[in-house]
């Protein structure tokens, strides 16, 4: 949700960029990037259209970064504190990615 101190929401208007890949006429997949097996699904189904129809595909994969963008971002300084928890709690609720799988596999 942002490019490193930016939100996307002041980078470009609308929803996302899937709707830039079907405006170009390309497939277009949106997948929950915090879920692997929706990433895999995503991605297979994307090279099968690939090899089958020899043209791009575009994956959105959605996901928040919740630290800093690398050693040398402070995310704090662009992030409110309401903003931090709303996604805390989120993802406290469906757990991160690293989670998500370790639940499965151990399930």
């Amino acid at each position: 949700m942002y490019a490193i101190s930016t939100p996307i929401d002041d980078q470009y208007a609308g929803d996302g960029i899937a709707v830039r890949g079907v405006a170009y006429g390309m497939p277009t997949i949106r997948v929950d990037g915090n879920d692997i097996f929706a990433i895999y699904a995503a991605t297979k189904q994307a090279r099968e259209l690939i090899i089958r129809e020899k043209r791009p595909v575009l994956i959105e994969a959605m996901s928040y970064r919740v630290g800093d963008h690398s050693t040398s971002d402070f995310s704090a300084a662009y992030r409110d504190e309401k903003e931090m928890e709303k996604w805390a709690d989120l993802i406290s609720k469906v757990k991160s990615p690293i989670g998500r799988l370790t639940n499965y596999l151990t399930d």
